[in-house]
């Protein structure tokens, strides 16, 4: 009967050595699966924070092409505010001036159309004057 109480305690060390090992090993796995994780988010991090960087980065450019983007309206308006100013002045001059220089040059009927956005009766017309004082 000792005989197979220091069996049964033999097999029970065994057994708990076993298990022993065997948690070890878990253990030692957990342990390399958790310094894998803590590598990956550590990785992670680092990529949240450049991502962070640039939208930041992305905040500022977007903040300055507003900016440009206002100040370009701006000019545009007041361009046109003069535009219209000068148009006010003298209606249809500059396109009058430009049709009369391109009849002097030769210009056809349909460039008058065209280049000034003159009517064809208002392009007939300054050829036709343009023709009468043309000396012969």
């Amino acid at each position: 009967m000792t005989l197979t109480i220091a069996i049964g305690g033999a097999l029970l060390l065994l057994f708990a050595l076993a298990l022993s090992a065997a948690s070890m090993w878990v253990c030692a796995r957990q342990s390399r699966s958790m310094k894998e994780m803590e590598f990956r988010l550590q990785s992670q991090e680092r990529a949240l924070g450049a991502l962070r960087g640039a939208l930041s980065a992305l905040h500022v450019e977007d903040q300055h092409a507003e900016e440009y983007r206002a100040r370009i309206e701006r000019q545009i308006a007041r361009l046109a505010e003069q535009q219209e100013e000068l148009l006010l002045r003298v209606p249809d001059e500059g396109a009058y001036q430009h049709a009369l220089r391109l009849v002097r040059q030769g210009a056809g009927r349909e460039a008058l159309v065209d280049q000034c956005g003159l009517s064809l009766g208002e392009a007939e017309l300054l050829l036709a004057m343009h023709r009468d004082q043309s000396p012969s």
